[in-house]
């Protein structure tokens, strides 16, 4: 049951996200309906008033002109009846037939604007007739010669009267109509400014959808991060709203976040474990190489014995197994030293109390080429030094030395006889630094294996070749402490031609190289 339960939650969750691209579609929908509402009912509202604006050009105002016209011809026509007739002059004749037929025309024109509208233009036309039938000759359209002014006078003023009762219903038709015009334009705006209104909220609504599923998701999923990032582990992203790439990127991040967690930790179980191995396996050297010093001191001690003579005269072969025996004693004894040194140098740290003490370079590159004088001499090499002023730096005189002395220890002994090695001091290319270069014209090394010689307990193929002894420790010892010191270490290196190995050490700060003498 709590597994159905769990999935029809599940279930209920997925059916409430949307994908982005399915909510900028419903956005966009709901953005172009807003629009057509909007359009349509601004199409609605000029329709209205066009329609009103048309009916008002195309008949109130016509029909208002015919009123006048009519008005006007029919005076124009009792004028010239009356001038006839005191005048019998055929000018006024003229001028009533003209009348009459312009006054035909305004009749037609006024019934046809009116259309029905204004059903009294019948009782006009009757009261206009019966003044016609007055003022012109039967069966002519010439003025009578002769009027009856009561009768004609009242006709007129009859027809007068309902031509200003049609002018003010115009009138009021006019009026109506801008009535109309006005309560349509009215409407109008009401419909647009609630289409508007009504678009604007469904677009907020939308903006808000977008909000709730997207930004706000978006901006807590940052949070989140940001969390994360100031040192809070166990902040977790939400994955209960949100588009659906939200929540899978929530989902994501949870996970990775999990999975960062549990390789942190297995990482600190690793440095744990790296530490106290690296603490037995320091407690095993030293224990090992004090267990081993002691009978090779022994053995040593009772090798020079038999060589001297000690307990009776050797042969010949019994003097060269003994050197042999000497010769393996003196290398493992080296040995230990060496990894002795190793063993320390992995257990101090950089800025050691030793390392904070002025010294000259210079000194100690001289101290280490006096000790190496009768090695160099006795294999035929020559050791060179271009040396000059002093070069103060901040570290330990005896590490250095001992750097020093593998560099230039090694270029003696894979120095054939007849060959050199170079020493020299200068600044290194910004300024801030002395480098040490030891230069030789010794065997060389392959150049495949250049890299892997800082690696411990690794030599040059072509120096195990030869049997030149050796540890493999020599330069891993160099770098080690050119390293502590703030410095660097490079070997370049031609085989057959010969070896140059550069360390860089930092000048003191307060202090900088005498000019070289």
């Amino acid at each position: 049951m709590s597994s159905v339960a769990s999935h029809v939650r599940t279930g209920a969750g997925k059916a409430g996200n949307r994908k982005v691209r399915v909510i900028l579609q419903r956005l966009v929908a709901l953005w172009f309906v807003a629009l057509l509402i909007t359009g349509v009912t601004a199409g609605w509202g000029l329709a209205t008033v066009r329609e009103h604006v048309e009916t008002t050009r195309a008949t109130i105002t016509p029909l208002v002109d015919a009123a006048h016209e009519m008005q006007g011809t029919l005076l124009r026509a009792q004028t010239a009846a009356r001038g006839y007739m005191v005048t019998q002059d055929s000018v006024f004749a003229q001028d009533y037939v003209e009348a009459v037929a312009d006054l035909s025309d305004a009749r037609e024109r006024l019934e046809t604007l009116a259309a029905g509208r204004l059903p009294q233009i019948q009782h006009m036309n009757e009261v206009v007739d019966e003044w016609l039938d007055l003022t012109r000759q039967p069966n002519s359209t010439s003025p009578r010669p002769q009027l009856d002014l009561r009768q004609t006078s009242a006709a007129m003023n009859e027809a007068l009267a309902e031509l200003r009762s049609l002018s003010d219903d115009v009138a009021d038709l006019r009026a109506q109509s801008q009535a109309e015009l006005n309560r349509s334009m009215t409407v109008a705006n009401v419909a647009l400014i609630m289409a508007a209104l009504l678009s604007s909220i469904v677009i907020l609504v939308a903006l808000r959808r977008v909000d709730h599923l997207l930004a706000a998701p978006l901006l807590s999923l940052q949070r989140i991060v940001s969390r994360q990032r100031h040192g809070e582990p166990d902040a977790v992203a939400d994955t209960s709203r949100g588009a659906l790439e939200v929540v899978d990127l929530a989902k994501s991040f949870n996970s990775f976040t999990r999975e960062a967690r549990e390789v942190a930790a297995q990482r600190e179980r690793t440095v744990e474990q790296l530490h106290e191995l690296n603490r037995q396996k320091s407690i095993f050297v030293s224990t090992t190489n004090h267990e081993l010093r002691t009978p090779l001191t022994s053995i040593s001690g009772y090798v020079e014995m038999l060589q001297d003579g000690d307990y009776g005269k050797i042969t010949p072969e019994q003097d060269r197994v003994l050197g042999v025996v000497q010769r393996n004693t003196n290398r493992l004894q080296l040995l230990i030293e060496d990894l002795l040194l190793i063993n320390r140098l992995d257990q101090e740290q950089e800025g050691h109390s030793k390392h904070d003490r002025v010294l000259d370079l210079a000194e100690c590159l001289s101290r280490v080429m006096t000790n190496l004088v009768p090695q160099a001499t006795s294999g035929q090499v020559s050791l060179r030094g271009e040396i000059a002023g002093a070069w103060p730096v901040l570290g330990d005189r005896d590490r250095l030395e001992r750097a020093i002395t593998n560099v230039v220890g090694n270029a003696v002994k894979f120095t054939p006889p007849g060959g050199t090695v170079t020493l020299s001091l200068s600044r290194t290319a910004d300024g801030h630094g002395v480098r040490l270069s030891c230069e030789d014209t010794g065997m060389g090394i392959p150049a495949k294996e250049i890299d892997s010689l800082f690696t411990s307990f690794t030599r040059a193929s072509n120096a195990a070749d030869q049997q030149i002894p050796g540890t493999g420790l020599g330069l891993v010892i160099v770098r080690t402490i050119v390293e502590q010191h703030g410095g660097t270490v490079e070997l370049r290196s031609i085989e057959g031609e010969g070896t140059t190995v550069t360390i860089d050490v930092p000048l003191a700060p307060a202090e900088g190289p005498a000019t070289p003498r």
